[in-house]
């Protein structure tokens, strides 16, 4: 199955693919790209430091790429998707220099980035659009920390909140309680090097085959979703064992509980998008919002405790 490469010229055209597959294909497979680390952690560091080192290099950095991959719940592959945003090396303030050679020699084309990448404040408003249409959606990452990170700061629009415990909220908010770290889930196995091996050496034990190049976020996303699949089918995982929790993290993602229904909204969609952009029955999809986006599930104001 190959990698669609989105960018700027076919952007509506390819969310309104996702946004359909999206109906029957529930787990969402996510892989970010980035121009790597202004601060590096110590591998022993307390959860603190560690945070404090990631919303520094998230709040001041941009993502480069976005692999998402849909698939169903026996693992059947709807698509995968690359969203290749704008970068502009000439004018980036912050990033690791050696982090985007890197890159370059893993097959990223800044140049075609420059030229034809994607707006990230208009992908952000078309992206939570598709979003508040699915609900009960899992979220599969691979040591996914970073990667959450980027897509909370790019869907929210603002900076990440200054604890761990608020950034899990926000995760429960805009995403749903129900996400999966596939590394964390192979700490619990021992033929799986109890979860210490990255996501190729992992595949490669699995017997799954990459497609596409590693360190680009569509084929990262793709063997995240196979590579899930075949655990699965392998150790017959009891999945809610799992739910919520994130490699190196001991927070575990807040579940929201209902407390208040909030009026709806004759909308829920931005003006000026009418590829995606419909009127819709207010009591299906309209959402109230939070942190400038859509809450999880709808109208529906939430408060938090910790599993």
């Amino acid at each position: 199955m190959g990698i669609r490469q989105v960018w700027a010229c076919n952007l509506m055209e390819e969310l309104q693919k996702m946004d359909a597959a999206l109906h029957h294909h529930k787990v969402v497979s996510m892989d970010s790209e980035f121009p790597g680390f202004l601060r590096k952690t110590p591998r022993r560091s307390d959860e603190l430091s560690a945070f404090a080192d990631m919303k520094f290099n998230v709040d001041n950095m941009k993502i480069i790429q976005l692999g998402i991959t849909l698939s169903d719940e026996n693992g059947i592959i709807a698509g995968t998707w690359e969203f290749n945003f704008k970068f502009l090396i000439e004018t980036e303030v912050f990033y690791d220099p050696k982090s985007i050679e890197f890159l370059k020699e893993s097959g990223i084309d800044f140049e075609e980035l420059r030229i034809n990448g994607i707006d990230q404040l208009f992908f952000s408003n078309m992206f939570t659009y598709v979003l508040s249409r699915h609900r009960d959606l899992k979220w599969l990452t691979f040591h996914g920390l970073y990667d959450l990170a980027y897509m909370v700061k790019l869907v929210t629009k603002k900076p990440l909140p200054v604890s761990m415990l608020d950034f899990t909220e926000i995760i429960a908010t805009v995403f749903g309680c129900c996400v999966l770290d596939v590394k964390y889930m192979a700490r619990f196995y021992d033929d799986l090097h109890w979860g210490e091996l990255g996501l190729e050496k992992l595949a490669k034990i699995l017997g799954v085959k990459r497609v596409g190049g590693s360190h680009q976020a569509g084929s990262d996303s793709l063997l995240t979703a196979r590579v899930f699949a075949r655990m699965k089918t392998m150790y017959g995982i009891e999945e809610s064992r799992f739910v919520g929790f994130l490699y190196g993290v001991t927070t575990r993602i807040c579940e929201p509980v209902s407390t208040q229904v909030l009026p709806t909204f004759p909308r829920c969609c931005e003006p000026g998008i009418p590829q995606l952009c419909q009127v819709l029955p207010a009591s299906r999809y309209c959402r109230p919002m939070i942190h400038g986006v859509f809450l999880y599930p709808p109208i529906i104001q939430h408060q938090y405790r910790v599993l």
